[in-house]
């Protein structure tokens, strides 16, 4: 082989400094690459920081108590949380839409910034658009909320009187000053039965024409005894039962003259007066007072109810307005029992009249009729809690547990501090009323 041929072998075969010539190559590669990634990690940080401030200066904007305008209030966020990249404040482009009503915010922001990239320039990518929306709503709604409290026999005592106050509190926290006018309650007490208004009973009582001006309780009926809809004078008037049925001057069936639904109210007063006014005695009439409590609700009763609002109950649709379904009970529900008179004749022959007893229907009926009250309320978009006073037997717990919507909306009280799951459930109201 020549000198020359030689030479070049040797130099074809050298393998020093390949290692060299690929990391020059790659190099520039390498960089950029390492470069972008710094970029877009700074872009995160940075995009992260945007994001949080058009959302809290969104909520500021949409708070029903703020005054300022709302683009001012958003772009204070937004340039406060910007305030140390005076190149990306530079090139912030702001946009604030705002939708302002009574008792409705609605804002909608979207924001901008040109984020100036160090090694990304490298390739041709001078600069990094982060662009960020967001939206914001604070509603205060219409609330209409049926209190319904167990007054039978077995709530004597200590108990009746921690109802009283627990029922007080909870009335005060719904209609302070600044829900008032948006916020009506039925306080509806019960024991065997539920004493309706004039107002109501002229519409649906049949018959003579003094049940329908006087207060009373009616009987909704046996063959749908879960009748929802507002019957035109087709219900029976329960009469006020004297000693001979009940043992006592007052009626098991039947709320005395003073315990009478207060519907659709915002006077607190009146609503106070009727829960101090409450007495235990009778029996429990569980599911006739469910439905009542959701019967205040429904919108087929709508005028006829009384009350402070003439437009309410609304529509189970109407967006605006929230529905509130309160059943209270220390007891198992009771079979209805009913009197009717007859006549007989003594030892001597002379005609005299008496009463009877005879069950309109049992217990376990009671059980499924408070089932479906519960049921049809759910279905039609009624929040609904239920408190277990000291109740016994799993029964009864399972009846209240299951009529609750919600697990977290039972409460099982075991000893007299009811006024804690009251204030619990106006708390719970309060945060609802208010969308944000």
């Amino acid at each position: 082989m020549s000198v020359l041929g030689r030479i070049f072998s040797r130099w074809s075969d050298d393998r020093r400094g390949n290692v060299a010539i690929i990391m020059a190559l790659c190099s520039g590669v390498l960089v950029t690459a390492v470069g972008g990634a710094l970029d877009y990690s700074r872009s995160t940080t940075v995009s992260s920081e945007l994001q949080s401030a058009l959302d809290s200066g969104a909520l500021a904007a949409a708070s029903l108590t703020q005054d300022r305008n709302p683009e001012d209030v958003v772009r204070a966020y937004v340039e406060a949380a910007l305030a140390d990249h005076p190149q990306l404040l530079a090139s912030l482009q702001l946009d604030v839409v705002a939708d302002i009503s009574l008792n409705s915010r609605v804002v909608n922001a979207t924001a901008s910034v040109a984020m100036p990239t160090t090694m990304l320039g490298l390739v041709g990518i001078n600069t990094l658009t982060l662009e960020h929306a967001s939206e914001a709503i604070e509603q205060v709604r219409d609330v209409e909320i049926s209190l319904v409290l167990d007054v039978s026999g077995s709530m004597g005592g200590s108990k009746i009187n921690a109802l009283q106050d627990a029922a007080i509190e909870f009335v005060e926290i719904v209609l302070a000053a600044d829900a008032a006018e948006r916020t009506s309650i039925s306080v509806i007490p019960y024991n065997g039965g539920v004493r309706t208004p004039r107002e109501v009973n002229q519409d649906i009582v049949s018959g003579n024409n003094n049940h329908r001006r006087q207060s009373g309780c009616v009987d909704m009926g046996t063959d749908y005894p879960v009748e929802m809809t507002l019957p035109y004078r087709g219900m029976e008037f329960t009469e006020y039962y004297g000693s001979e049925q009940t043992g006592n001057s007052y009626s098991a069936f039947c709320p005395r003259n003073n315990m009478e639904s207060e519907f659709l109210s915002q006077n607190e007063g009146r609503l106070r007066g009727l829960i101090n006014s409450l007495r235990a005695e009778g029996n429990t009439g569980l599911d006739v007072a469910t439905m009542w409590g959701a019967r205040a609700l429904d919108p087929a009763w709508r005028g006829n109810l009384g009350g402070s609002f003439s437009d309410r109950p609304a529509s189970y649709d109407d967006r605006d307005t929230i529905k509130i379904l309160v059943v209270m009970t220390d007891g198992e529900a009771t079979a209805q029992i009913r009197s009717e008179e007859y006549t007989y004749y003594d030892w001597w022959g002379r005609e005299r009249t008496g009463t009877r007893s005879y069950e309109l229907y049992s217990a376990r009926q009671a059980r499924e009729n408070m089932a479906e009250a519960c049921d049809i309320a759910d279905g039609n978009g009624v929040q609904i809690y239920t408190i277990a006073f000291q109740l016994s037997g799993q029964t009864n717990r399972d009846l209240m547990r299951n009529c609750a919507n919600k697990p977290q909306n039972y409460y099982q009280v075991e000893n007299l501090d009811i006024a804690e799951a009251f204030s619990s459930i106006a708390a719970d109201i309060n945060r609802l009323r208010l969308t944000r």
